[in-house]
Formats: C-alpha cells, sequence, structure tokens
C-alpha cells in the first residue's frame, strides 16, 4: 500500500492558461458536461485561473462521466474535450471505460506521420489547450456507465517536498470538459439515463457472473482422488472405512498480519490472533524500512520472529511487504532520501537470508509503475540470488480502477528483459471506496494473465464507514461490505491465474482505511468476516466419508490443498496432498498400512 493522504487542487499548483480551441460542428450528440456529470470520482472543479472553459481535474486515478442507453448494437463516436498538465515531461493519458472495464474505445489517430498500425486504446493530451479527442466505441444495447479514465497521475515535488503531501514543482492532472456521443447511421440517438438503472443492469449482469463462478469453481478448485487401501502384505483391503477432510487449501486466503501482539492487552492480542488463524492461511508481514529500522543496523527482526513463529505454528504460509519502496515510509530516518544501491541490496539479501524457508514470498519493490525512485530490475535478481526457492511479486495499484497500461508495460518489460518474478500483485483498493464492477474486474484478471503469470490480490479493503460507493450507488456499510466481498471473492476464486487474495486489515483498530478492517475495533466480528468464514471454510471445503471396494479403492471429489486421512477411525501419517493433476489423470493416494 502506499500513504494515500495526497489530495491535490487542479490549481494548487504551478497553474498554466488552457487555450480553448472552439468545438468542430458535429452531428447530432448526447452531450454530457463534466463539471455537473452523474459520475465524478477522484478530482474538483477547474478555476478560472487554469481556463475559462471550466470543466472538471482529475487527478489520481479519477473518472468523470454518465449514464447512457443505448438502443442498437454497434460502433459509437465518443468525442472527449479535454486538456491538462505535465509533469517530468510527460503528458496527460486518457482512457474509456465502459461499466468499470478499459481498453474498450479505440482512439482515432489525428493524420500525422508515424501513425500507429496497432489499435490504440489511449491517447495523450495536449497541455496548455482544450482539443477533442475522438474515440470509436462497441456498444450493445442496455444501459451503460460510460467514463472518461485518467491514467498516468504523478507529481514532481518542489525542493523539500515530500511525493505524497508535496508541495509540488510540477503537477499531472488531465481537465475534462465535455464528452459527445454519437450513434452510428441508422441506429437511435443516444440517451441520457440514471444511476439507479445503470445499477440494476449492473446487479443483473452481477448476478449472472457469480451463478458462473460456481461451475468454473468446481472444475478449476476441485479435482477427483483415487484412494487405493493396501494391507500390511500389499493386498488390497476392501470394506474400510475412510474419512478425509481438507486442512488447508492451495489458494492462498490472507491478510496483513499488522496487528499481531500490538493491542494494548492480553486477551485483545489473543482475540486478534485467534480470528486470525481461523480464517486465514497467508499473511502478509511488514517490512517498511522506515518504521522496521529506526537506527541503522538495528532492524526489528525480534517482532518479525514472532510473527514467524505464530504462522509456522498455525501453517499459515507468508509473504514480506515491501523489502524496497520509493515512498517516505521506504526511506529509513537514518538516511539522506533513498539509500544507496549497495545498502539497497544488503537489506534484500540480509532479510531473505535470514528468513529462508520461513517467509515464503516478497513483494521486492512496490508500486514501482507509479514511483520511479527503484528500477525493479536488480533488486529482484538480489533476490532471487538470495533465496532461489522465494517467490517473487512484482505489486501496484490502480489496474482494477482503470487497467492501468503503465504497469502492464513494465511487467511485459521486465519479462521480456528476463527480470525474476513470479507473480503479479494486484491491489484493490484504489480509487479509494471503488466498487469495482464484477465484468471489469474479470476483464482486467483476463488482460493481466496475458502476461503467464499467476495473478495474486494483493490488498482488497471494501469499507463499512458509511462513504458513497464509487462506482456504484448507496454508501459502504457492514452489509454491503460483506455482501461486495463474497462476490468478489467468487470471482477471483473462479478465476484460473488467481492464486490469491489478501485482504487489508483484520481489525478496525490499527486499519489504514477506516472501517476497512473485517473485525470492529473491539474485535468482534463484522459480517463481511462471518460471510468469508462461511464461504471458505463451509462452501469451499471438503470432509467426505467411505468405503473401498474390492479392489480396496475409495473414490472422492475435493477442493485442493492438504487432507487429513484416517482409515478406520485410524489417522495415517503422510503428506496427502492434492493438487490439479493431469488432463484425464485423476490423483491417487496409496495407503499402505503398517503390521
Amino acid at each position: 500500500m502506499r500513504d494515500r493522504k495526497r489530495l491535490r487542487r487542479c490549481v494548487g499548483v504551478a497553474p498554466v492558461c488552457l487555450l480553448a480551441f472552439a468545438a468542430l460542428p458535429t452531428r447530432a450528440a448526447l452531450k454530457i458536461t463534466a463539471v455537473d456529470a452523474p459520475v465524478r470520482t477522484v478530482g474538483g472543479p477547474v478555476g478560472p485561473e487554469v481556463s475559462p472553459e471550466g470543466g472538471w481535474c482529475l487527478w489520481s486515478s479519477g473518472q468523470v462521466g454518465g449514464y447512457v442507453r443505448v438502443e442498437k448494437a454497434g460502433t459509437y463516436t465518443v468525442v472527449v474535450r479535454a486538456g491538462g498538465t505535465p509533469a517530468a515531461g510527460v503528458d496527460p493519458q486518457m482512457t474509456l471505460m465502459i461499466d468499470g472495464r478499459g481498453g474498450i474505445g479505440k482512439v482515432v489517430p489525428r493524420k500525422q506521420a508515424g501513425q500507429p498500425k496497432e489499435p490504440q486504446y489511449t491517447c495523450s493530451v495536449k497541455s496548455g489547450v482544450y482539443d477533442d479527442y475522438t474515440f470509436l466505441l462497441k456498444m450493445t444495447p442496455g444501459v451503460h456507465r460510460l467514463t472518461v479514465a485518467f491514467m498516468n497521475d504523478h507529481a514532481v515535488p518542489a525542493a523539500g517536498g515530500s511525493p505524497q503531501t508535496g508541495p509540488w514543482k510540477e503537477d499531472r492532472n488531465l481537465y475534462v470538459s465535455e464528452i459527445r456521443v454519437m450513434a452510428p447511421e441508422g441506429a437511435p440517438q443516444v440517451a441520457k439515463s440514471d444511476a439507479k438503472t445503470w445499477q440494476a443492469a449492473l446487479a443483473q449482469r452481477e448476478k449472472e457472473i457469480v451463478a458462473m463462478s460456481a461451475e468454473k469453481i468446481e472444475k478449476l478448485r476441485k479435482a477427483d482422488v483415487a484412494v487405493r487401501v493396501l494391507e500390511a502384505g500389499g493386498k488390497p483391503m476392501p470394506g474400510a472405512k475412510l474419512a478425509v477432510r481438507l486442512k488447508r487449501h492451495e489458494f492462498l486466503f490472507g491478510c496483513n498480519i499488522y496487528m499481531f501482539g500490538r493491542f494494548g492487552t492480553a486477551a485483545d492480542n489473543d482475540a486478534y490472533a485467534r480470528r486470525f488463524a481461523e480464517l486465514f492461511n497467508y499473511a502478509t508481514t511488514g517490512f517498511y524500512w522506515r518504521g522496521y529500522e529506526p537506527k541503522r543496523g538495528q532492524p526489528n527482526y525480534k517482532y518479525t520472529d514472532k510473527v514467524v513463529a505464530f504462522c509456522r505454528r498455525h501453517e499459515i504460509r507468508m509473504k514480506g511487504h515491501p523489502l524496497l519502496w520509493a515512498c517516505e515510509h521506504g526511506v529509513p530516518a537514518w538516511s539522506q532520501g533513498q539509500p544507496a544501491a549497495d545498502v539497497q541490496r544488503r537489506r534484500v539479501e540480509d532479510i531473505l537470508a535470514r528468513y529462508k524457508g520461513k517467509i515464503a514470498a516478497y513483494e521486492v519493490v512496490n508500486e514501482p509503475a507509479h514511483l520511479d525512485g527503484i528500477r525493479i530490475d536488480e533488486p529482484y535478481r538480489w533476490a532471487r540470488q538470495a533465496d532461489p526457492q522465494a517467490y517473487l511479486i512484482v505489486n501496484d495499484y490502480e489496474a482494477l480502477g482503470n487497467g492501468f497500461p503503465p504497469f502492464f508495460e513494465l511487467l511485459a518489460k521486465a519479462k521480456a528483459d528476463g527480470v525474476p518474478f513470479d507473480g503479479v500483485g494486484i491491489q484493490a483498493h484504489e480509487p479509494l471506496g471503488m466498487r469495482f464492477p464484477l465484468d471489469g474486474v474479470k476483464d482486467t484478471l483476463d488482460h493481466y494473465a496475458t502476461l503467464g503469470k499467476e495473478l495474486h490480490i494483493t490488498e482488497f479493503t471494501p469499507t463499512s464507514d458509511g462513504r458513497p460507493v464509487v462506482g456504484g450507488v448507496g454508501k459502504w456499510d457492514e452489509a454491503a461490505q460483506a455482501d461486495y466481498a463474497e462476490k468478489f471473492y467468487r470471482v477471483c476464486f473462479a478465476h484460473p491465474a488467481v492464486v490469491a487474495v489478501t485482504w487489508w486489515d483484520l481489525c478496525d483498530r490499527g486499519a489504514w482505511q477506516t472501517g476497512g478492517g473485517m473485525l470492529r475495533k473491539d474485535l468482534s466480528p463484522k459480517p463481511v468476516y462471518t460471510a468469508l468464514q462461511r464461504l471458505i471454510h463451509k462452501e469451499w471445503t471438503t470432509h467426505a466419508t467411505g468405503r473401498t471396494d474390492k479392489d480396496g479403492r475409495w473414490t472422492f471429489r475435493g477442493f485442493l490443498g492438504r487432507y487429513e486421512l484416517t482409515v478406520d477411525g485410524k489417522p495415517v501419517e503422510g503428506q496427502w496432498r492434492l493438487r490439479k493433476p493431469a488432463e484425464g489423470k485423476p490423483a491417487e493416494w496409496t495407503v499402505r498400512l503398517a503390521r
């Protein structure tokens, strides 16, 4: 995660006066005026000192747009009138999104040399001037949420400023004045709709997606097992009574474990640890450099050792997060700026060497597509050399908000360059308060899966603090938090590339987002904790019994993971792991009874 306290106004830093070019005449169109558009996420109005044309200023991963009704399928023309301010010599980029999905509107290229041969779905917006940008968008009949999204938010701090809180020397923003939507020849004009109608249509689509997830889960996350029981002499044992119970899922259901042992009373610490172990099989432990090593050469290994001991005792796999981060939390107080490369390398190597065989996975560099202070190339090579068995993840945010092409491009280049990483970490809480449409979630997962790497949902934080739902209607309360979380987990568990979902944080006390926990401040469970416990440990579990046939065989179908096995009421020692078998070949367990 990152410190998201930064709230910038488009007129707050070195404003640039934007010229307004007159819009070209067009055929009849539905017009959405940005300043009073029904969908406005992160941003604020454009002040007159920036442009007399006004509009809506987007920052972070903001979106602006509205709800449209389409009567006939076809390719529609969408013209976005926009301008912006650059940072670090780069202009703002924008794209269209429909129902929470990005990469759907092909940019109409301007007449210029070197036009791209491949379709472009994101365009750069010229700074210092408003202009029209045209997209061709395929739409199906129905009500849709059509928005313009800002793709590459960035700010350059002024001397002595912070990348999180400013002040800033340069501030990249996207300014949107209006959106015009024109139907193709022969189709009725697009009409305005509203959030309530769109939400009803969305709910129906999500209902269908959730229903389809059950079939996918049955096929993807379960397998058949043929258990063969042999007597001491090697003969098949017919009529033996067998029982199996899933003890640990292969899939990683996780949470950060940052409040372990940090409550004021032993009773609260015990309650936290108990709730954690009852629900999760995966824990993220923190290595934020600034707090972890307040004095040079004195990292807080003592605390991590306690967390590791607890997790090993409860057979909870672990991930370390983050080792390096180009953010104030990733810069130790004793260093003037980011430590030198040799100091970074020593930290990576020391941590991986100390916890080799204990911490299975690491996010070595955090959010590299947003923060350019640390490249991933060498740090991941250092980590691979320090512990060849460690599972290395590259983690960043905004992918579920708008697809965030810079992250995909960074990963594709890293793969081509031979940078060693095993998994892609996709955070799920930016924009804050966003209810990511489930079809959009699936599309994003499909897109990132084309990289050929396993996908991890690394930081999932729907809240219950009463804030408005971004990208939906209503507010985030305990009921909404539980309802969305269960659906989100079903979609992720049903996706073949996803191997882990990590919640961020367990308890409201100490949570980075108000109301973001599964437990209230008094450590009592919210509905979301109960819902996920039922889902993971009741619906998605296996407890089966049966008897062997005349050949000493018994077959069952179960969820992938590690099992306990008994024969005639007696536990059978062994590693009874059910993994996805080769196509067409069921898994086989052979039990050889002692004399």
